[in-house]
């Protein structure tokens, strides 16, 4: 005996209905893949079984999920979905516990009509036995408006209203089974915040849509079984309460219940929040300037680069330099995480250029639960040149020239002196990378002599001054000049 679908001419359906005799089924259901004549002899449509599967389960049908179903058509060989043998469905509900079997067939899919057919059929598992049986076909032409408004323009737009059509006509006892538990689905649920620390207060609101009777009863549901109740506020039903203590992700279900004691309950899984107490962990990464100590000195541009022990998402962060006195010169606020990389090129908040000084950079980061983070460097600001001072001493038949510089906090990093003759002779000329240091060159009787000096420190900063012509005195002359408080040509 074979109990299946057979194919059906597409104008005017023939409906096969069979009252329960007022049977009450809580059973489960299986819903073999349908049968897809547009798509050949063997053809299935997967994606229109899912869509039936999805609207049987709003329905409240306790539906065997997909992979047991296939399975089962493995092991058994079952080649053509549309129809099973006596033996296959008393086997289907021996092995997967299916009570009723419900099998379909897609007569008709597009085509010159863009038209949508189906067939199905209902069985008895344990009786092998044709309960109900229901065809519904819709082409575009169908449906239309005034207007045009909501027409359909395509076959999946037709997909809805038959599917509708067909599990409108349910047995009365099926329908009766399915709606025990009236089905209830969210139009809206938040919980705020989302991320939140050890006993701070959360937020959960939700919206539900029912068909049939509102549940008398709103649970929230946590881990280990523990329970709120939930207020209804005009559409809405609300709930607070305190976070844990404990950092970690805590999922909340949805419980309703109708009765209190009838058994007649829905739980599904709703959404989950997180409790974190601990502030994100950082370091502030200075580069692009000169280490000396526990500072940083620049001359041009510094690059600093946030990093994260253990990265995560941020709210907001803020950035200021301070100068020595504590006033801001820059302040800079973002939402979100910080940039990778960010350059301070020495300037306040308006594009100008500061003069030299000490800065501190603080650097504040939020994660999503609001705990806050903090990193600060001091850094130096130098672009004034080094300074140079020469002089030409005669003592005896020697000249020395000597040369002190730099600056106290940036030390040289390279300086040469090229000294001649009034007549451009080449007397003598040094290099090195620390001052002072003494030249000796040859007396030849000049009372001046040609100096060109350059130097420039470990940030790069130069000073070069060319052919300046340099006094040579003797060491009384010195001490009259330092009483009078000139000592040294100054470049």
């Amino acid at each position: 005996m074979f109990v299946g679908t057979r194919v059906l001419k597409a104008a005017g359906a023939v409906l096969l209905f069979f009252i329960l005799s007022g049977a009450v089924w809580a059973g489960r259901m299986a819903l073999m893949p349908l049968a897809d004549l547009s798509r050949g002899s063997n053809g299935v449509n997967l994606s229109l079984t899912r869509v039936l599967f999805h609207e049987l389960e709003k329905r409240g049908f306790n539906m065997i999920p997909e992979n047991k179903v296939l399975s089962f058509m493995v092991r058994h060989r079952v080649r053509w979905t549309g129809y099973l043998d006596s033996f296959d469905v008393l086997a289907m509900n021996r092995e997967i516990g299916a009570d009723l079997v419900l099998l379909g067939t897609v007569t008709q899919w597009g085509g010159p009509g863009n038209s949508v057919g189906i067939v199905l059929s209902l069985v008895k598992a344990q009786e092998s036995r044709l309960v109900w049986s229901k065809t519904s076909a819709y082409s575009v032409q169908d449906v239309r408006h005034l207007l045009g408004l909501g027409d359909a323009r395509s076959v999946n737009d037709l997909v809805p209203r038959v599917v509708d059509d067909l599990l409108a006509t349910l047995p009365n006892g099926v329908r009766r089974f399915a709606s025990a538990v009236p089905l209830c689905e969210t139009e809206g649920a938040f919980i705020a915040p989302r991320y939140a620390r050890g006993g701070e207060e959360v937020t959960c609101s939700v919206r539900l849509r029912c068909m049939g009777e509102d549940p008398t009863s709103v649970y929230l549901k946590f881990s280990g079984d523990g329970t709120i109740p939930m207020e209804r506020v005009g559409a809405k039903y609300v709930a607070r309460w305190k976070a844990p203590m404990e950092d970690g992700r805590y999922p909340v279900s949805l419980l309703l219940e109708w009765d209190h004691g009838s058994g007649r309950k829905r739980e599904f899984f709703l959404s989950s929040y997180w409790v974190d107490n601990r502030p994100p962990r950082f370091t502030l990464e200075l580069k692009k300037g000169v280490t000396m100590g526990d500072k940083v000195v620049f001359r041009h541009h510094i690059v600093m680069v946030p990093r994260f022990q253990d990265p995560e998402p941020l709210s907001q962060w803020s950035i200021q330099i301070l100068d020595k006195k504590g006033s801001a010169v820059v302040d800079e606020h973002g939402e979100g995480n910080l940039p990778r990389v960010l350059v301070w090129r020495g300037q306040d908040g308006h594009g100008v250029s500061l003069n030299d000084g000490d800065f501190t950079i603080c650097m504040k980061v939020w994660d999503r639960a609001g705990n806050v983070a903090f990193a600060s460097k001091e850094v130096l600001l130098r672009r004034t040149p080094p300074q140079v001072a020469i002089e030409a001493l005669r003592e005896g038949k020697k000249v020395e020239v000597r040369v002190k510089g730099g600056k106290e906090d940036i030390p040289l990093a390279y300086w040469r002196l090229v000294v001649r003759d009034r007549k451009g002779e080449l007397l003598k000329e040094m290099e090195g990378k620390k001052l002072p240091a003494r030249l000796e060159i040859p007396a030849n009787g000049d009372r001046e002599v040609v100096c060109t000096v350059e130097a420039r420190d470990l940030l790069g900063n130069r000073v070069r001054i060319v052919n300046r012509t340099l006094k040579v005195i003797t060491m009384r002359e010195k001490e009259r000049k330092e009483k009078k408080g000139s000592w040294v040509e100054e470049f």
